[in-house]
């Protein structure tokens, strides 16, 4: 099932990108350009002010706690299985 939805994702993107070059588009000057770069790191910056301000600590507690302290004896126990 994952791979349809992965492999249509692909198609799509390929067939946007050469949509895009068909009309004239340069997809690389767009990304490289002063704007779209400002813009990115403005997103980038924001996200990493969420992740540390709102996300890391909550997301560190419960992998420490659910996932090392409750799932990983599971998980190395399947992984000796293989």
């Amino acid at each position: 099932m994952y791979k349809k939805g992965l492999v249509k994702m692909i198609v799509v993107i390929v067939i946007a990108l050469i949509i895009l070059g068909y009309f004239g588009f340069n997809i690389k000057d767009i990304i490289e350009s002063e704007k779209v770069q400002n813009n990115l790191h403005y997103v980038w910056d924001f996200t990493v002010k969420i992740w540390n301000l709102y996300l890391a600590a909550p997301v560190v507690f419960v992998w420490n706690k659910f996932v090392v302290g409750v799932l990983w004896k599971y998980i190395l126990l399947g992984l000796g299985s293989m």
